[in-house]
């Protein structure tokens, strides 16, 4: 089963298997959306750029890491054997 999630929260966005942005640009004739797949250091721009506005912060990017490894974890966990 596939599921399609879209989401400002990076809390739900850390959780998933691909990470895309849609983007949109617009000048006076005509408007333009673009879809990019993020992965590694991209990625964690990304969430720390959703978490607070800018892919800057320090601190953004420590929650945005933390949340990719609590996301790794929980994957983990559902993967293993019982």
């Amino acid at each position: 089963a596939q599921v399609l999630v879209v989401t400002h929260l990076a809390q739900v966005a850390a959780y998933a298997d691909r990470h895309l942005v849609v983007e949109k640009a617009d000048d006076a004739s005509a408007a333009v959306s673009t879809v990019t797949w993020v992965t590694g250091e991209d990625r964690l721009h990304e969430l720390a750029r959703m978490l607070s506005g800018t892919a800057e912060s320090k601190v953004a990017l420590a929650h945005a890491a933390e949340l990719l490894e609590q996301s790794a974890a929980a994957a983990t966990a559902v993967r293993a054997p019982q």
